[in-house]
């Protein structure tokens, strides 16, 4: 249902390190700009310091894509044709620019960030595996990181990397459990660092769990954590439940809570059948939030977004809405990001719509707790 996001591995050699700056802003002769409901949209990254979404844009023809960028605090998009020459992956969240990185050799990695329609160089190039996985996020103090995972075993080695005067400083290594989507994000507000997985990398001391435990559950290690800090976080299972510990993970307590609607009483719902739990890109700072997708009538989807107050379980509805935007020709299109911004402001996405005067984002805004009506986007296109 979301939009795809970019967890993938580091990619081989693309451009040589003397080159790289060149080729990150060359842009080739691109077709018309095109994006409909048929595009699909890919979350690159989301700045929630500027409340701005990046997304990719492929063209239908083949050719080379496009990136947009949403301002939802300005309530515009622009698009600009995708760089020639250097493929970018990776994906940010955090309060800053758009990050991501491209090869500039066999062990060399390049990190950039987005600016005015390029991908400009970050930092001196880092030495990187090719076989290790990428994840990019800033910490609340407005510092740009890298965290490398690598495969060991069943267990997965974190490395994580802070950008200091511009070179890439070590921060130590850690074996992380129950990586999320994303794979590194800010540590929540009064903590230092970034988090991933069960781990805390900082800028100053060295590398820890903020969890001492996972749940007692078949293949918690695979679940998604997410951090609230102190002591406080949730985990995602397999079994498609949630659970909360409020004492670093020496008890863990299933979310019961469920968004029932009128006439059903309370009959409760199956987790991974009748319903599933994700969360929302973009701030994962507390209070805790998470979406709950109705899916027991698969053609009249339903999104319940929820937040959890001071008690242990004790969550409540922010809002509900179908799962998408109707449109003026009786067609519902499903929502394709669902983002969270500081201070319970949420944007739904459902992507493109095309019109005579050329396309723009689809979108419904939460704010004060009420659902916005749906707002068009126009992108402008240079």
């Amino acid at each position: 249902m979301r939009a795809q996001h970019r967890n993938v591995p580091v990619l081989s050699a693309l451009v040589a390190g003397a080159t790289l700056a060149a080729a990150l802003v060359a842009a080739p002769a691109h077709a018309a700009f095109r994006c409909d409901s048929t595009s699909t949209l890919t979350l690159l990254g989301v700045d929630t310091g500027a409340s701005r979404a990046l997304y990719a844009v492929p063209q239908s023809d083949g050719g080379p894509g496009w990136l947009v960028e949403a301002d939802f605090a300005g309530g515009k998009a622009r698009a600009w044709p995708s760089p020639e020459g250097a493929a970018s992956f990776g994906e940010s969240t955090g309060p800053g620019a758009v990050l991501a990185a491209t090869r500039c050799g066999a062990k060399c990695l390049q990190v950039v960030r987005f600016r005015d329609g390029a991908w400009q160089p970050l930092g001196e190039p880092l030495l990187a595996p090719e076989s290790a996985t990428l994840h990019l996020a800033w910490d609340r103090g407005g510092a740009p990181w890298v965290v490398l995972h690598a495969l060991a075993g069943s267990s997965t080695s974190a490395t994580a990397y802070r950008l200091e005067g511009g070179d890439w400083v070590s921060k130590g290594a850690l074996s992380v459990r129950a990586v999320g989507n994303p794979g590194a994000a800010p540590a929540p507000p009064g903590e230092d660092g970034v988090a991933t997985g069960d781990g805390l990398f900082t800028a100053a001391g060295k590398p820890r769990r903020f969890v001492q435990a996972l749940p007692k559950l078949a293949g918690a290690e695979h679940g998604q954590l997410v951090w609230l800090g102190g002591k406080a976080a949730l985990h995602l299972g397999g079994d498609g439940l949630l659970r909360t510990t409020a004492d670093a993970g020496t008890s863990w307590e299933p979310v019961h809570w469920q968004p029932l609607t009128l006439g059903q009483g309370a009959l409760a719902w199956r987790p991974g059948q009748d319903y599933r739990i994700e969360w929302p890109d973009g701030e994962r700072a507390a209070p805790a939030a998470a979406i709950w997708n109705d899916r027991r009538v698969p053609e009249k989807g339903q999104l319940f977004l929820a937040t959890a107050g001071a008690a242990p379980g004790d969550w409540r509805l922010l809002v509900s809405t179908p799962d998408g935007i109707l449109t003026e020709g009786g067609e519902r299109i499903p929502y394709g990001s669902v983002l969270r911004f500081g201070g319970e402001r949420w944007v739904l996405l459902t992507g493109c719509v095309s019109r005579q005067g050329g396309a723009s984002l689809a979108i419904r805004r939460v704010a004060d707790g009420k659902l916005g009506a749906p707002e068009l986007l126009k992108i402008a296109v240079p």
